[in-house]
């Protein structure tokens, strides 16, 4: 009888474990999860349209840091379509010099890195205007900035929609950014960083940490 409750003792013991191991699991997934959430600040959707004579401006980090999207009419500059970038210590955007001596604002596509490329350190350039033909075409860019406010280099992105001829109104569809130091992606949000972190397999912590059908699956696992 005693070598019977004697061999009975590693069973109950390691069920103990495993909750434990599921609960460290647990926490360190929500740990995780709050960090990845704090990385990239997304707007959600925007979806501002931009007529001739609007404008409007779209807070960053802290007061003092904001973009801002104008659309002039009345010259010969395509509807004068313009981005602007302020940072309290500094700002710059992804952009290139033109003809004329313009500023223009590069169009990025989904997934290119905002760090790497030429930044223009002026505080605005123009988008469809003079003799830029990125954004002279109806459809969808990422505009790429970076700021300072003084706690470090922040990547960002705003996500706009070409109308294209002949008024060249634009739609604001949405904009990210992220927190000093951390590198960003062209259409990058803090969903997609927590649904590349947050894919455990099988028989890992993080498969524990979804809770019974995690444990089940391990168990399944183990037992084939």
């Amino acid at each position: 009888m005693k070598s019977n409750r004697v061999r009975s003792k590693p069973a109950s013991i390691a069920k103990t474990r495993w909750v434990a191991y599921a609960a460290a699991g647990a926490a360190t997934a929500f740990a995780g999860s709050q960090s990845a959430e704090a990385a990239i600040h997304y707007s959600g959707p925007v979806n501002e349209r931009f007529p001739a004579g609007h404008a409007d401006s779209f807070n960053l980090d802290q007061p003092g840091d904001f973009f801002r999207l104008s659309h002039s009419s009345g010259n010969f500059f395509f509807g004068g379509d313009t981005f602007s970038i302020f940072g309290i210590a500094s700002e710059a955007f992804r952009g290139f010099w033109g003809v004329s001596s313009f500023h223009y604002v590069s169009k990025l596509s989904h997934g290119q890195r905002i760090s790497t490329g030429n930044f223009t350190q002026y505080t605005s350039g123009f988008l469809a205007g003079g003799y830029s033909e990125q954004w002279g075409n109806r459809g969808t860019g990422f505009i790429g900035f970076r700021f300072n406010n003084g706690a470090g280099v922040q990547y960002g992105w705003a996500r706009i929609k070409m109308s294209g001829v002949p008024d060249y109104d634009f739609v604001l569809l949405d904009y990210a950014y992220a927190d000093p130091g951390e590198p960003l992606r062209a259409g990058e949000t803090s969903e997609d960083t927590l649904s590349d972190e947050q894919s455990p397999d099988q028989g890992s912590l993080g498969g524990l940490a979804l809770g019974a059908a995690g444990l089940l699956a391990w168990r399944k696992s183990r037992s084939r």
